[in-house]
């Protein structure tokens, strides 16, 4: 998570008396009583799901029970349960000062109707009720426990991580794999390229689709991943251009076939048939948004990988 989106989730937290953890970005803490986490809809949206886990006489929450609450305000728009977890979706609003404005009034509600049907704070795998439960983050996630399932989920973690460790990172197969993606890419360089679009979008498509394709076939994102990703997209971006500005040629001299414009291009552009700058400045920015598409798709590929093997305690 960026600054700037977490400054922005500090804006909510901390009107209400909670906080923001900077690793998965969700806002969590305690509220009347309530362990409680909240995270957005949507990644950009200012919609909340408030996440509870209760139980009531050391017995699972009913549906039809804690869903009444959402009658009591229009702000609170859906209720799901999955064991003692229980889910409110809340309404946002346009701004984080209106959105703020909902939060509190929503979480108040919310929390005054537990008290009143009797719901207590409990871990949400085993519903025990005691002093050890707490907000953790189990493998990137967020989560309820007691003290004893965050260790037993922990330790469980820790041997996934283990047995993923093992795994070999496949160069071949990844490398098959980003070709794969990066033909996706070439062929969004020449559809768009044919409808008289400078070919940005395909850029990213290019990007997201080779490195994808690296980690799903090679089951690691390695530097040598990344390296191998990088070296075939800047081949592909370049082919999948020159194929486009081809089928351009071909289609303008009815006496000249595809590959055979392909293999004289350069002579084109260099004899001043075709303009250039226009080719080069096309080139150009097929590989700038290559490179937009690439560097968050990476990062986000390291820090997914450094997430699912985090597990601590938030509060």
């Amino acid at each position: 998570m960026n600054k700037k989106e977490e400054n922005t989730l500090r804006k909510f937290a901390e009107p209400i008396g909670l906080a923001v953890d900077h690793n998965n970005g969700v806002i969590y803490g305690v509220y009347q009583g309530y362990h409680l986490y909240l995270i957005r809809a949507n990644n950009n949206s200012y919609s909340f799901t408030v996440n509870f886990s209760l139980n009531k006489a050391g017995e699972l929450p009913q549906q039809d029970e804690v869903k009444q609450v959402v009658k009591e305000s229009k702000d609170i728009i859906d209720c799901v349960i999955q064991g003692y977890q229980v889910t409110y979706t809340l309404r946002g609003a346009m701004t984080v000062a209106k959105t703020v404005d909902k939060l509190e009034p929503s979480l108040q509600t919310i929390t005054a109707f537990l008290q009143k049907m009797g719901y207590q704070d409990t871990c949400a795998l085993c519903g025990k009720s005691d002093s050890t439960v707490a907000l953790y983050t189990v493998s990137g996630a967020p989560a309820i426990l007691c003290d004893d399932c965050f260790k037993k989920q922990q330790e469980a973690v820790n041997i996934q991580n283990r047995e993923q460790g093992n795994v070999k990172e496949n160069v071949l197969s990844g490398t098959v794999g980003a070709f794969l993606g990066s033909l996706i890419g070439a062929g969004a360089i020449i559809l768009l390229g044919q409808f008289g679009y400078v070919a940005a979008i395909s850029g990213i498509v290019m990007a997201i689709c080779a490195i994808k394709g690296y980690e799903l076939l090679g089951k690691k994102m390695t530097t040598k991943g990344i390296l191998i990703s990088s070296v075939i997209m800047l081949v592909m971006v370049y082919i999948g251009n020159r194929i486009d500005w081809s089928i351009s040629v071909a289609n303008y001299y009815t006496d000249v076939d595809l590959f055979y414009a392909f293999r004289i291009l350069p002579d084109l552009i260099r004899e001043g048939y075709l303009e250039a700058s226009q080719y080069y400045g096309n080139l150009a920015m097929v590989y700038l948004f290559t490179a937009i598409g690439a560097i968050p798709t990476i990062i986000a590929a390291v820090r997914d990988s450094k997430q699912t093997q985090e597990s601590y305690k938030m509060y």
